[in-house]
């Protein structure tokens, strides 16, 4: 049994971090050979979608935003 942060398991850290840097890679890419698309992306809305995601996962961890 593994290490636990509230409900999350510490092996799945590293793997999170690696797919969200190659997210960010992939996001910058596309981002930068279409500009207008940058200027019509959400960035909060996408923030409320995923942390409406991670409350559903964790739902005992009190996940939210800070303001």
């Amino acid at each position: 049994m593994g290490i636990k942060f509230g409900e999350i398991d510490a092996s799945q850290i590293l793997d999170n971090e690696f797919r969200i840097l190659v997210l960010e890679r992939v996001v910058d890419k596309i981002l930068s050979a279409n500009p207008a698309v940058a200027g019509t992306l959400d960035i909060a809305a996408v923030r409320n979608e995923v942390i409406e995601i991670l409350k559903k996962k964790y739902p005992n961890s009190g996940i939210g935003l800070k303001e």
